[in-house]
């Protein structure tokens, strides 16, 4: 066997299947780094030059794989540019479920039914936003149910605890974090908000929430549609904070660790109105005669 030979050849005997991790942006350089450093193969040099020839100018894909070190450059590059067996997921903080799923109908090449599957499966607001690698080999339950299997694991590593520490059922605790997601201009509002919620809350108010609107009006389309204009006491459905005193029903989003934790942490303020300027700066009221002058100084 010549020099080349032993370049292309296997690094070891070993069968065993070591994970390797692909970053959603790693550099194609970077891979080839980590390939020769763990000792998948001898020479990155050579493995660019193999694998040009027999992939020409494919590149390897973000994900997960499984290499053996038995396989030589070959082998390993066969693996490499085929499909990985787990894809990058992210779910966004306030996403509703039917963007997570296609998101991921389309990441994965999911069939209608497959989608549906994943619908029926997730639980609105228990899908936490997070960045996953996934089998790509998964039904829409079975990913539905990993996404909440992960939510679950936040309560159980103290989440749950928080709420019960303020007498906060989870599924309640769910759907506040949920509007506060939708409602919030970024995580620096977000416990002032919370604030404004239970305070309306222990009022006995309606929360007069716009999200829950676009919740109720949204569909692909536009998920989250502008509602300028609209006349939303009028329109009909349990999710109305407007004609509808407390929680609606269901949670409306996703929402992010930081809308949880506002939850049970919440600013403690005399607010009960609050609205957002253009710059998406946020501006609380005591009063509806302070809010109405919110209204005409920040919006007007």
């Amino acid at each position: 066997m010549g020099y080349f030979g032993f370049l292309i050849s296997p690094t070891s005997l070993s069968d065993e299947k070591i994970r390797f991790v692909v970053g959603q942006d790693e550099s194609q350089e970077s891979i080839l780094d980590r390939l020769q450093e763990d000792g998948f193969i001898r020479s990155k040099n050579v493995f660019l030059f193999v694998s040009s020839i027999r992939h020409f100018t494919a590149k390897i894909e973000p994900g997960a794989y499984e290499l053996s070190k038995n396989g030589g450059i070959i082998g390993v590059s066969n693996t490499l540019f085929s499909p990985p067996y787990q894809r990058w997921v992210t779910i966004a903080p306030g996403m509703r479920k039917e963007q997570v799923g296609l998101s991921i109908q389309k990441r994965f090449g999911w069939n209608d039914a497959a989608y549906e599957e994943f619908i029926n499966t997730a639980k609105e607001g228990y899908l936490l936003p997070e960045t996953y690698l996934v089998n790509t080999d998964y039904s829409g339950k079975a990913a539905a149910d990993y996404f909440m299997n992960q939510f679950q694991q936040k309560l159980d590593e103290g989440l749950y605890d928080k709420f019960l520490s303020k007498n906060i059922k989870t599924d309640t605790a769910v759907k506040i974090a949920s509007l506060i997601e939708r409602e919030s201009g970024g995580d620096g509002d977000k416990k002032l908000i919370a604030g404004i919620i239970w305070n309306r809350l222990d009022k006995n108010m309606r929360l007069q929430i716009d999200a829950t609107i676009q919740y109720v009006l949204g569909n692909e389309n536009d998920w989250w549609p502008i509602l300028s204009g609209k006349k939303l006491s009028s329109i009909e459905s349990p999710y109305n904070t407007y004609l509808h005193t407390g929680l609606p029903p269901g949670a409306i989003s996703n929402p992010s660790l930081a809308s949880l934790n506002a939850v049970f942490d919440w600013e403690d303020t005399e607010c009960i109105f609050y609205l957002h300027d253009h710059n998406r700066q946020i501006h609380c009221a005591i009063t509806y005669e302070e809010h109405l002058e919110n209204i005409e100084r920040y919006l007007k």
